[in-house]
C-alpha cells in the first residue's frame, strides 16, 4: 500500500479502506526523512494510550519500513478544519475548545517537571537557524532580515539557562495539527521538537492564536473578521491562563520569536516572507520597513 497524495510535510497521504474500516496511510520514499516519521508515529502512538478530556489521537496501526519507504497506518478520522468549525461555532463551542486544549496542556505539565535547560541548547539552535536563513537566497541581501537576525542573536545570547517544564509536548500543535469532529478535537502530524517541552506546545498555539499563521496557509475564502475575533478569544484565554507560570513569563517571546525563525530559514514564498518579517519585527520591537 503505497500513499498517493502530496501531504503539508512532504509526506504521501492516501485514505485506504481495509476490512469496510477507513485508515490513512502517511509515507515518504525520502530516505532522509524516514527516521522522523518514525519518531513521529511513535510518538503519536504513545500520545494516543493518554486519555485526554476532548482531545483524542488517532491511534497508529502499523509502521512499515523497507529500504525504499516508511508507510505509516493510522485510524482515519472524519472531521472538518479549524476554518469550517470556527466559522459555524458559537462561542460557547469556541470556549469548549479552548478549554480543551488548557486542559490537555496542563495534563503534559503533569508529566513535565520543571528542570534546567542549558542556554546553549537554545543559543545552539539558533545558530543552526541562522546558518540556515543566511544561505536562503530568497532572504539574500534583505536589509530586513540582516536586522531581525542582528536583534534575535542580542535576545538569544543574553537568555541565562532556562527553568522550563520538560518532558511531554506534541510539538507542533497549530490549529492546521487539529482535526475538529463535534466536541472532540484529534491532534495530529505530532513532531519531535528540540527541547520537548509543554512550553514549546504554547508557542504552537498562540502561532496561530496571535499570530494567524494557518489562516495564511489556508486557500479558499473565509469570513476573516469572525476568525480575528474567534482567535483573539482564544489567545486571551490561552495567554490569561498560563501567565500564572513563571517559566511561561520569562520565556514566551524568546521561544517565540525562535520559533518564526526556525519558519524563516525555509521561507521562499514572498507573501510568507512578508508576513514572517512582520511578525518578527513586531516581537522584537523592530519597524516594518527599513
Amino acid at each position: 500500500m503505497t500513499p498517493e497524495v502530496q501531504g503539508h510535510s512532504g509526506c504521501l497521504i492516501k485514505v485506504v479502506n481495509d476490512g469496510n474500516n477507513l485508515f490513512v496511510l502517511k509515507g515518504t520514499t525520502d530516505p532522509g526523512y524516514f527516521n522522523r516519521l518514525v519518531a513521529q508515529a511513535r510518538k503519536q502512538q504513545a500520545a494516543s494510550e493518554v486519555a485526554y478530556q476532548h482531545i483524542r489521537v488517532p491511534r497508529i496501526h502499523s509502521v512499515e519500513q523497507t529500504a525504499e519507504q516508511v508507510v505509516v497506518k493510522m485510524d482515519y478520522v472524519y472531521s472538518k478544519n479549524f476554518v469550517e468549525h470556527f466559522e459555524n461555532s458559537g462561542f460557547e463551542q469556541i470556549d469548549y475548545f479552548t478549554r480543551a486544549l488548557i486542559y490537555f496542556v496542563e495534563k503534559e505539565l503533569e508529566r513535565s517537571p520543571v528542570q534546567t535547560v542549558p542556554s546553549k541548547v537554545v543559543t545552539d539552535k539558533f545558530a543552526d537557524v541562522y546558518r540556515k536563513v543566511m544561505r536562503n537566497p530568497a532572504l539574500a541581501e534583505d536589509a530586513q532580515v540582516a536586522a531581525i537576525m542582528e536583534r534575535s542573536e542580542i535576545v538569544m545570547k543574553s537568555l541565562d539557562n532556562l527553568d522550563i517544564p520538560v518532558g511531554q509536548c506534541h510539538g507542533d500543535l497549530t490549529f492546521s495539527n487539529i482535526l475538529f469532529n463535534g466536541n472532540n478535537y484529534f491532534l495530529i502530524d505530532f513532531l519531535d521538537s528540540f527541547i520537548e517541552s509543554p512550553m514549546l506546545d504554547l508557542v504552537k498555539i498562540r502561532q496561530d492564536s496571535a499570530h494567524r499563521w494557518s489562516q495564511l496557509m489556508f486557500t479558499r475564502k473565509f469570513d476573516q473578521v469572525r476568525l480575528r475575533i474567534i482567535c483573539d478569544y482564544i489567545d486571551r484565554i490561552i495567554d490569561g491562563h498560563f501567565s500564572k507560570y513563571t517559566w511561561y513569563r520569562d520565556y514566551y517571546l524568546p521561544l517565540q520569536i525562535l520559533n518564526f525563525l526556525r519558519i524563516l530559514q525555509y521561507a521562499h514564498n514572498e507573501e510568507v516572507i512578508s508576513y514572517l518579517k512582520r511578525e518578527l519585527s513586531d516581537l522584537l520591537q523592530l519597524p516594518d520597513k527599513l
